[in-house]
């Protein structure tokens, strides 16, 4: 059924089409978002015009969603929305079922490269990238870094850097790093699962490099900040070695 009412949030309407919603859950969560109380089926649909049929299936549909919460009135149900927060939570658990499913897939299927590669750019986009990897990385798992930057990552990760080292602190990720003596190591050494070595005649610079199981990450913190992702098992293995090989060349951090 059609939309029959002009909203006049129509901009974020169509975003949350292309999130996934019909247009009427559209309509509805919109409505009820505006309101920002508890309302019943039957003002809905009047407020947005739509039969209560398209009503009743499009709140089931949010409520499943988490998007809705029903509200019970003696025999009655009332409706309110939840913050527009939790479609992030929701984008978030699609994301990690795709790459589940990537993940499955790729460990019969004979179609594809050997090798990807994506380029993330500016704060928000590395921060997003850094703190999805955090929840998701195994417990126990490793990276290595080769730091060429004092402050670059710190500055990139702003707010969330002590959110994000906490998520990798309480999972015993082990971090070993590489640079020159820096406040970079300063920022980390405290922490149980990092480990620093330095190389006195070690260049600083803009850049830095992170290694970890099938993924290599060239950090430019240039203005703006930007991280070149390649994702191969074979490429983050080479890496390793290289990084092994100036870890054997290094001194433990005094």
């Amino acid at each position: 059924m059609a939309i029959k009412k002009t909203h006049e949030h129509a901009r974020g309407i169509e975003m949350l089409k292309e999130f996934g919603l019909s247009g009427n859950e559209a309509l509805i969560y919109t409505y009820l978002l505006e309101r920002g109380v508890e309302v019943g089926g039957s003002k809905i649909a009047v407020g947005t015009s739509l039969h209560r049929q398209y009503i009743y299936l499009g709140l089931a549909k949010l409520i499943g969603l988490g998007l809705i919460e029903a509200v019970a009135h003696g025999k009655q149900k009332k409706y309110k929305a939840v913050a527009p927060s939790q479609i992030e939570k929701i984008a978030k658990k699609r994301l990690f079922a795709a790459e589940d499913t990537v993940r499955e897939l790729n460990t019969f299927s004979v179609v594809g490269h050997e090798q990807d590669f994506e380029i993330l750019q500016g704060a928000l986009a590395i921060q997003r990238y850094e703190m999805v990897y955090a929840e998701r990385a195994e417990p126990g798992s490793e990276e290595y870094i080769i730091g060429g930057n004092e402050h670059g990552f710190e500055e990139v990760m702003g707010t969330e850097l002590d959110e994000y080292t906490s998520i990798k602190d309480a999972k015993k990720m082990r971090v070993l790093y590489i640079g020159g003596k820096s406040v970079e190591t300063e920022r980390y050494k405290g922490q149980t699962s990092f480990t620093a070595r330095i190389l006195p005649k070690f260049p600083s610079g803009e850049t830095h490099v992170v290694i970890r199981a099938d993924t290599v990450l060239f950090f430019s913190f240039l203005t703006p900040p930007l991280v070149y992702v390649i994702k191969s098992p074979v490429v983050a293995e080479n890496y390793k070695q290289f990084f092994l090989m100036l870890w054997d060349m290094a001194s433990s951090e005094r």
